[in-house]
């Protein structure tokens, strides 16, 4: 929680967890902290993953990755976690798989 001061009085900001720029180069680190949502998913749950920024402040980063696919982001490193849980479940379960995936940027889907 933090607490800042603005025209109108205090205000104050809650978050679950908060990425700082030296976790931006750890992928994986940021995946684990997300991963339960893959499994929620796989279990039947509608899973949504927001990320809110500043242009130029990492969410692409952070959701795609890099361009060369040596550090995947978080959408990558799910999908590769959900076909891994379904080949390990595909003798008791059959699934069907859909995802949906937007940009917001500038008013413009």
């Amino acid at each position: 929680t933090i607490q800042v001061q603005s025209r109108r009085g205090l205000k104050e900001f809650t978050f679950d967890q908060v990425f700082t720029p030296d976790t931006r180069g750890d992928q994986e680190h940021v995946f684990e902290d997300v991963k339960m949502l893959v499994q929620s998913a796989v279990d039947g749950y509608n899973v949504c993953l927001f990320a809110y920024g500043q242009t130029g402040s990492g969410k692409t980063f952070t959701m795609i990755g890099d361009s060369g696919g040596t550090l995947p982001g978080i959408a990558p490193r799910a999908y590769h976690e959900i076909f891994d849980l379904l080949e390990g479940n595909r003798k008791k379960f059959s699934y069907k798989v859909s995802v949906y995936m937007v940009e917001l940027y500038n008013d413009q889907l």
